[in-house]
């Protein structure tokens, strides 16, 4: 059986059905569904190793599924928890996996092809001839964990936070000294679509508080005395 889990809180316009999902996926694939669409749900139900449906940001739905199933989360010892837009392979993800054990990592990333958007230039941008770059921040659109650094996570993440700073705050709660620890893994890359890319349409739009999302972590981080100056480092790399 599997160690490695998928999670997303997926909605209308995504196309992660057909990119996640083929015979040889060495991962179950778990979902959230945020959309309307009674239609589209039943297609991903008859896809997907489990879905239901809830309203949230990714995060948000991931805390809730963590907290109501633990005898599920209890199966796994690898989480990979991405934004369901991501251009990503079945191959790509599973080797992910792969790396994430045999490099001992508590947190690691996909690093980003020039064809999407690339918040991150500095960290993210792939870099032919690595295998991975060891950091201190891993962007939080397709974080993997081990068990030890997601229960480090889920501990403290609070349901009113929606994506910002919660790249800061797994990094933080885990050591943010480490310089082995969290990596970006250059020999896979994926692509964040612009959003021109998708009609225009930013699903995060649509929940609620969106627009305070920046105001509620500063108030969140400020609460649990968190560094106020998270400085972004690479360190030590690993040649292909």
């Amino acid at each position: 059986m599997t160690k490695n889990f998928v999670f997303s809180s997926v909605g209308d316009n995504t196309h992660f059905d057909s990119l996640w999902i083929n015979n040889n996926m060495d991962y179950d694939l778990y979902v959230i569904y945020y959309g309307s669409d009674e239609t589209i749900y039943e297609k991903y139900k008859l896809k997907v190793t489990y879905i239901e449906k809830r309203k949230g940001s990714k995060f948000q739905n991931f805390k809730y599924f963590y907290v109501n199933n633990s005898n599920i989360i209890d199966k796994y010892d690898r989480f990979f928890i991405l934004d369901d837009d991501i251009i990503f392979n079945v191959n790509d993800i599973n080797n992910m996996f792969r790396i994430s054990r045999k490099y001992n990592l508590d947190i690691c990333g996909p690093s980003f092809s020039k064809k999407g958007k690339i918040s991150h230039k500095y960290i993210n941008t792939h870099k032919p001839n690595i295998l991975l770059q060891y950091t201190n921040f891993v962007e939080v659109n397709t974080p993997l964990f081990n068990k030890k650094s997601l229960t480090s996570l889920m501990k403290i993440l609070d349901y009113s936070l929606i994506g910002w700073g919660i790249d800061m705050l797994y990094i933080q709660c885990n050591g943010l000294e480490k310089e082995k620890s969290y990596a970006i893994i250059h020999k896979i890359k994926c692509i964040n679509p612009h959003d021109h890319q998708k009609d225009n349409k930013r699903e995060l739009a649509k929940i609620k508080n969106c627009d305070k999302r920046e105001d509620i972590w500063k108030k969140y981080a400020k609460r649990l005395n968190f560094q106020k100056c998270f400085i972004k480092k690479k360190y030590s790399f690993i040649k292909l």
